[in-house]
């Protein structure tokens, strides 16, 4: 165990040097993601967005993914299911009344929780009422399924902005959900800990299909880097690979944005982050996919029959 523990050591040392070359699949092959498989058409699709560590910009990243996509015509809503530290309304500037729990016990209705933004995009405050889906009454059961069938109705993607970390109030969520990407900067640590995420993920959930987006990476060649030697560092010790879902740079403007408490493809779309954002969301579908009007794009993942969000939430209680 010792020498396979020091063997994963020297492979994450090795995607952090800087004398690294990169290899000879990345330089045949620009962009490795390769073409995705089309979607079908149905309910909407649930993606949880994740990372080994905090501080990487899953949340930001989150948030922008989401606008992106809703400028090019897809319904979207964000479930912002960080139970320790809900970062999607501070990104926005907005302070939510109301959370997923006092939806469910009747004491609001969807249009009052919900908090549209930018895109049309819809987010869907859960707060610490998350984990009381557990313990719901029958009735209480009901209304949510209600609130489910009409936000199926109104949505192509649901995204879930998890907690950072290996936390209960994390996996429960990617133990219920095969879409998942995970955050992940150059960082040696940040590194690390996106690895124990990967391999936790397929360990819990072997259905899953993981995609890696590399953040505040120096340029293209090195989010393809880190993204390629953690996937065959993956592959050796795990027997699964997660696929490169594309990379952000390090740029100013994403942190000026912040301070701002504005999305940075708002308030700078000519930015080389907010560009990469968009090429992102492109590339989650091939062009002319069924499953979305011509004008849509979706989201990564296997041909496979879709439980919609009601099967999403019937694996979320067995997961808390």
């Amino acid at each position: 165990m010792s020498g396979q523990v020091e063997k994963l050591k020297v492979l994450v040392e090795s995607m952090t040097s800087d004398s690294l070359r990169v290899d000879q699949s990345l330089r045949s092959d620009p962009d490795p993601r390769g073409e995705l498989p089309r979607l079908q058409a149905g309910e909407p699709r649930v993606i949880a967005v994740t990372s080994g560590k905090g501080g990487v910009g899953k949340s930001n990243f989150t948030l922008n993914t989401a606008i992106s996509l809703g400028l090019s015509g897809t319904r979207v809503a964000i479930l912002d299911a960080d139970l320790g530290l809900a970062n999607i309304d501070t990104l926005l500037g907005v302070a939510p009344r109301y959370n997923l729990l006092d939806l469910v016990r009747g004491d609001v209705g969807l249009d009052e929780v919900v908090i549209t933004g930018p895109g049309n995009i819809r987010i869907i405050p859960g707060g610490s009422g998350i984990p009381e889906l557990a313990r719901l009454s029958e009735a209480e059961l009901a209304r949510i399924m209600t609130f489910i069938t009409q936000l199926e109705s109104e949505t192509d993607i649901l995204m879930l902005d998890t907690g950072a970390g290996l936390g209960p109030g994390v996996m429960g969520f990617l133990k219920a959900v095969r879409d998942i990407i995970v955050v992940v900067t150059p960082e040696p640590t940040s590194i690390t800990d996106a690895y124990a995420m990967i391999k936790a993920v397929y360990s819990e959930n072997p259905g899953a299909e993981i995609g890696l987006v590399v953040n505040m990476a120096r340029d293209g060649a090195e989010g393809r880097q880190v993204a390629e030697k953690l996937g065959l560092v993956a592959q050796r010790f795990i027997g699964r690979k997660p696929r490169f879902a594309g990379y952000i740079p390090t740029d100013t403007l994403v942190r000026r944005a912040v301070m701002r408490q504005e999305p940075f493809i708002v308030a700078y779309p000519q930015s080389e982050a907010a560009r990469c954002i968009r090429a992102i969301a492109r590339s989650l579908v091939p062009p002319g996919d069924p499953a979305f009007p011509a004008s849509r794009v979706g989201v990564p993942g296997a041909v496979r029959p879709r439980e919609g969000l009601a099967g999403f939430l019937r694996r979320i209680l067995g997961s808390f």
